[in-house]
């Protein structure tokens, strides 16, 4: 599962965490990679929404500040059924007085002869520029791995649109072909958010779907895709 959570705040300004673990629980999927999530002091008390959530879930968890307020970070985050093995916060390239932008990813083995890299990144949504830097870098990083990769991420760009197309010969896009928005003012075609799966390794995709059950938890949907390992 993917899902940008706003910041931890529903469509009026109240927490959401609750309709996130309820999501979890309901869905249960083995992975969610979170966008949008912050860790932040808020009357005295420290918020790290990442951690409630795993807390409450029973899940491990990775959180990669993207960058830092007076009052805590923004970032992404990672949970998993399965220990983390591994994690990383690799910070995103940016053009110079854009928001800071960060990937974290973690390596996982669940099962004898199987371990794989979950990745989570937000992308600058306001810049056409900023979003091909990020994902130069991504695929980069990424697309010599010697493991298989599952890369969950708030693109910001439609499918017809950069840096989408930078994606199209490495990656696996388990919804291609699908109209379904998944923003809330989106129309038909409309996905910001994407579940990939780097080609030439053994995986393929079995299912795609957004999910619409708490549509004011958000501005974004969140998406669930099914990967099959051979």
């Amino acid at each position: 599962m993917s899902f940008n959570m706003h910041h931890g705040e529903d469509l009026w300004g109240k927490s959401n965490l609750r309709q996130v673990i309820k999501l979890i629980e309901l869905h249960k999927p083995h992975i969610v990679a979170l966008q949008a999530v912050d860790s932040l002091v808020e009357n005295g008390i420290v918020a790290h929404q990442i951690r409630q959530i795993a807390a409450q879930t029973g899940m491990y968890y990775v959180y990669g500040a993207s960058d830092s307020l007076s009052n805590g970070s923004h970032g992404v985050g990672i949970l998993s059924t399965w220990p983390l093995e591994k994690t990383q916060n690799l910070q995103l390239p940016t053009s110079k007085g854009a928001d800071p932008r960060t990937m974290v990813c973690a390596l996982l083995n669940p099962i004898d002869d199987l371990r794989f890299r979950i990745c989570s990144a937000r992308l600058e949504y306001a810049s056409v520029f900023d979003r091909a830097l990020q994902s130069a870098y991504i695929n980069q990083v990424l697309g010599q791995s010697v493991q298989p990769v599952i890369l969950a991420m708030d693109m910001g760009a439609r499918p017809n649109e950069q840096p989408y197309f930078s994606y199209r010969n490495s990656w696996i896009d388990a919804a291609k072909g699908s109209l379904l928005p998944t923003w809330i003012e989106g129309v038909s075609g409309d996905r910001l958010d994407y579940l990939m799966a780097l080609k030439n390794t053994r995986i393929r995709v079995k299912s795609y779907t957004v999910i619409k059950d708490f549509p004011t938890a958000s501005d974004h949907f969140p998406i669930m895709a099914t990967f099959e390992f051979w």
